[in-house]
C-alpha cells in the first residue's frame, strides 16, 4: 500500500472527499484537529475547523501505476502531495497487550501463558472497556480481590466488552446480566466462552426507555460510564437493587465526585469507600433504604 499526504484547510475537507469519491477513490483518511476540553463530568473535545489537516490517500495497486495515481490525485485536489510512504503493516490481526491488573491477575489473549497469575482470556474487538483505562483497572481490582460476589446476582450497566461481567463471574457471581445500548452480544459471548463462562446474559437496548428488558432485582449493580450517566440511571438502579444491595460506580472525575456522591446518597445509599487513580474515582455504595 502506498499513502500520499496532502495539506488542505479543514474547511475544504468535505469538498475534497467528495471529489475523490467521484473518481472512485474511497481509501482516504485524516485526523481532525481537536482541542481537548473538560466539562463538569469529565473530558470532551471541540473541532478546530480553522486549521489545516493532513489528508492521506491510499493506493493498494502495483507500483507501476503509482505515478499515474499520484498525478490523478494531485489534479483532483488541486495541490501537490507533500509526502509519499509505503505501508507494509499487516492489519489482518490485532495483538491485545497483556494487562497486569495486580500481582495476582492478568488479562491476556488465550495464547499467552502466565503460570504464576490468574488469567482472564480476552480478545478485544473494539468495544469500550478493554481494561486499559484507569477506571476499568480500578474497578477490576475491586471485583477480583475485594468484593464478596460469591453466589450473588450482578447487573453490569454499559458493559462494553463485558470484562467486568467476566470478572464478576470469575469470582463467584451466580448470574450476570450485561447490558449495553450497542450490540455487544458477539464480543461478550466470545470472551465469556474463552473462559468457559456460561452465566452471562447480554442485553442490548436502552433500558431507561424500555425498562421491561430488566425485570429482576440484583445484589450488585456496576456502572462505569461517567458521572452524568450515573445520575441519569440512579432511579433505575434504586428500583432494581435488592434491599441491602451494593452499587459499584466508576468513571467519575475528582472535580465532580462530591456532586455525584450526593446524588447517589439522595436515593438512600450509604457511601462505603472511595478509590482513586490520577483524577479518576471509583466508589462503593450500599442501599440502606
Amino acid at each position: 500500500m502506498y499513502i500520499l499526504s496532502y495539506t488542505i484547510p479543514y474547511k475544504d475537507l468535505d469538498m475534497a472527499m467528495e471529489k475523490l469519491q467521484i473518481h472512485n477513490i474511497y481509501n482516504a483518511f485524516y485526523e481532525a484537529p481537536l482541542e481537548i476540553t473538560t466539562d463538569d463530568y469529565g473530558y470532551g473535545y471541540i473541532e478546530k475547523d480553522d486549521e489545516d489537516i493532513n489528508l492521506k490517500v491510499a493506493m493498494e495497486d502495483t507500483e507501476g501505476e503509482l505515478n499515474e495515481f499520484i498525478e490523478l490525485v494531485d489534479s483532483i485536489l488541486g495541490v501537490k502531495h507533500i509526502g509519499l510512504e509505503e505501508n507494509t503493516n499487516d492489519y489482518t490481526t490485532f495483538e491485545f497487550p497483556a494487562i497486569h491488573i495486580d500481582d495476582t491477575w492478568v488479562i491476556a489473549s488465550p495464547e499467552e501463558e502466565y503460570p504464576n497469575k490468574n488469567k482472564i482470556n480476552f480478545i478485544s474487538q473494539g468495544a469500550f472497556g478493554t481494561g486499559l483505562h484507569e477506571t476499568t483497572q480500578d474497578i477490576l481490582r475491586l471485583i477480583l480481590n475485594k468484593l464478596e460476589l460469591n453466589d450473588k446476582t450482578v447487573l453490569d450497566i454499559g458493559t462494553g466488552s463485558g470484562i467486568l461481567s467476566i470478572a464478576a463471574s470469575f469470582t463467584g457471581a451466580k448470574k450476570v446480566d450485561a447490558v449495553d445500548i450497542r450490540d455487544i452480544t458477539d464480543e461478550v459471548e466470545l470472551n465469556a466462552s474463552l473462559n468457559n463462562i456460561n452465566n452471562i446474559k447480554a442485553i442490548v437496548g436502552n433500558i431507561l426507555e424500555d425498562e421491561s428488558q430488566i425485570d429482576e432485582f440484583y445484589d450488585w449493580i456496576f456502572i462505569n460510564i461517567g458521572g452524568e450517566e450515573t445520575k441519569m440511571f440512579m432511579e433505575f438502579i434504586n428500583n432494581h437493587l435488592n434491599k441491602n444491595g451494593n452499587l459499584l460506580v466508576s468513571g467519575l472525575v475528582e472535580w465532580s465526585f462530591d456532586e455525584v456522591k450526593a446524588n447517589v446518597e439522595k436515593y438512600g445509599f450509604k457511601f462505603i469507600e472511595k478509590y482513586q487513580t490520577n483524577e479518576w474515582c471509583t466508589a462503593i455504595f450500599k442501599k440502606s433504604k
